[in-house]
């Protein structure tokens, strides 16, 4: 039988799984919309992942969707990545979100190599409210439909 503590626990820890699960559907079908709404190439793929790494900071939890493709007759593989994620830490709940390009040569605006397109970082949180900031966070992800372009990827 659980303790009142051991219920509060259990409660938090569904109340940030079903969020995270809500969040990675939302922004699965923001990025399949773009996967599918822009030109990446023959040689793409896009993966979302729900990833858990152990941090000095403490675990984070990330959404984590990568878009991998490759320009014609180059081995190399580029990616643009939408990640937002949380982490939890002695001093409360970490949350950031980020949009980077990881480029192997010259695409759109950008230059070979890793360029953050934005970011955002908030610390020392509890947990609802590091919530309703990974819920922004997220938002925003999803009003970001000009990055395909701003990389160069023609619409379908």
């Amino acid at each position: 039988m659980l303790n009142e503590a051991d219920a509060h626990e259990a409660e938090r820890t569904a109340l940030l799984l079903t969020a995270m699960y809500r969040l990675h559907q939302r922004l699965d079908d923001f990025t399949t919309e773009l996967y599918t709404a822009h030109d990446f190439g023959e040689r793409s793929g896009l993966v979302p992942s729900l990833v858990i790494e152990e941090h000095p900071a403490g675990p984070e939890l990330k959404l984590h969707h990568r878009f991998g493709f490759s320009a014609e007759g180059d081995a190399d593989v580029s990616e643009l990545r939408f990640s937002a994620g949380l982490t939890v830490t002695s001093a409360g709940y970490l949350v950031e979100a980020m949009v980077d390009a990881d480029l192997e040569l010259p695409q759109g605006e950008y230059g070979a190599g890793v360029h953050t397109l934005y970011r955002e970082r908030v610390g020392r949180l509890s947990l609802t409210d590091a919530l309703s900031v990974l819920e922004e966070q997220v938002t925003a992800l999803c009003t970001m439909d000009d990055v395909p372009s701003r990389l160069g990827f023609d619409t379908r």
